[in-house]
């Protein structure tokens, strides 16, 4: 502690002059002598000091060779961030490390020195070592926030991967306000970077925290902007296949009742719709594809994988013709959706050019409604007959020896 006071002394001689130096000195030698002769040491007004006189670090860093200086800079934080855990008083603790988050992700200068403010961010995160600290949400999200003004998102991405554990840690402590906040976020910061389909799923995971909601909070404008992103990445993204799991979701419902219905009813469409039904809603609601901006190819090509699929469930083969006929393509064209099917995972099986068929193993279950536990009945049922066959011929056998 001293001699992170010595160092900041010295700093403050350089940087701003011989008065702030004796000023500091006079400061800290008075509250460390007082605490000195106090009954216990209290680290809170030294805390708070240094601190207060941490503001001008960031310009203290030469432009020409300034890796000494960082590795300073560094320690002296490591410094102040240990006597963190030494504050006693919960309010004061709360306060502290509040200032320090807005400390490092200053909105006045965030581009100043930004991987240096972000790295302490995360020491301040990882100073909290125990999961369930109650202020180690509050430093991460702003150290996402920081990250994303600063252009440095994709430095956060590697810890994206444990957070479904830290919000389990983060549950007792965590409203349902600051779940979606940091949901849309993430999913906010994730599509500025491109990274289209991630910022889909986190964005579905904000949906799911409406279940339930009045229809008035889910009737506001940011809900439902999102959720007419949520359909049409739905729509746009080649990776998204699923629609049954968009169309349960309590926001999509109510937006269903708005004058935004039509991309509810579009998303019903490729749930179990086919390229015909896909063709008459689109001439039916050009101008939604159009507001949108969805490109009716690229939903076409989807829809093509997905009736695909519904005419291959539960068949062994079938022909090229039949497929070409379903998907509304010429019969010389047809293989290459088949082959598209299989590389994306719609379609397990493959062509038999000879005979010009497709054989099937399995397809992609787009719905799973009466009909299809229906199939799965029929299917286990036949299961369980064949293997009763088995066991009883294994059984003959072994009487007959």
């Amino acid at each position: 502690m001293v001699q992170g006071a010595e160092w900041l002394q010295h700093l403050l001689q350089v940087t701003q002059g011989p008065d702030a130096e004796k000023l500091f000195k006079e400061k800290f030698q008075a509250i460390h002598t007082a605490q000195q002769e106090a009954r216990q040491y209290n680290h809170g007004p030294i805390f708070d000091l240094l601190v207060d006189y941490s503001e001008g670090l960031f310009t203290a860093i030469p432009e020409n060779r300034p890796e000494e200086r960082l590795k300073e800079i560094e320690s002296f934080f490591a410094l102040v961030l240990s006597m963190l855990l030494l504050l006693e008083d919960t309010e004061h603790l709360s306060k502290a490390t509040t200032r320090l988050c807005e400390l490092f992700s200053s909105a006045h200068k965030p581009d100043q020195q930004p991987e240096l403010r972000l790295r302490l961010l995360m020491m301040l995160y990882n100073t909290f070592n125990n999961p369930t600290f109650e202020f180690r949400y509050r430093v991460f999200k702003y150290a996402l926030d920081y990250a994303a003004k600063a252009e440095l998102f994709d430095q956060i991405l590697p810890y994206l991967e444990f957070l479904d554990s830290w919000m389990v840690d983060w549950k007792a402590y965590l409203t349902v306000d600051d779940k979606r906040a940091l949901y849309f976020d993430i999913s906010t910061y994730l599509r500025a970077l491109g990274k289209k389909v991630d910022a889909f799923t986190y964005l579905k995971q904000y949906h799911q925290l409406f279940k339930g909601e009045s229809a008035e909070n889910m009737s506001k404008k940011q809900v439902q902007d999102a959720t007419i992103q949520l359909i049409k990445d739905a729509v746009q993204l080649p990776a998204v296949i699923q629609f049954d799991d968009i169309l349960v979701l309590d926001t999509v419902k109510e937006l269903g009742k708005t004058k935004q219905d039509g991309l509810v009813k579009l998303c019903e469409v490729f749930y179990s719709g086919d390229v015909k039904s896909l063709q008459d809603f689109q001439k039916k609601n050009e101008a939604l594809f159009k507001e949108h901006e969805l490109v009716f190819e690229d939903a076409m090509a989807k829809m093509r994988l997905l009736t695909l699929a519904t005419v291959a469930h539960g068949r062994s083969e079938l022909s090229l013709e039949e497929v070409a006929s379903s998907l509304d393509e010429s019969p010389d064209n047809v293989e290459r959706w088949v082959v598209r099917a299989i590389s994306e995972g719609v379609l397990d099986g493959r062509i038999d050019q000879l005979n010009r068929k497709v054989l099937v193993k399995s397809a992609f279950q787009r719905k799973f409604d009466t009909n299809e536990w229906a199939f799965l009945d029929g299917k286990l049922s036949c299961w369980i007959e064949n293997l009763e066959h088995v066991i009883k011929f294994i059984g003959e056998q072994k009487v007959a020896k």
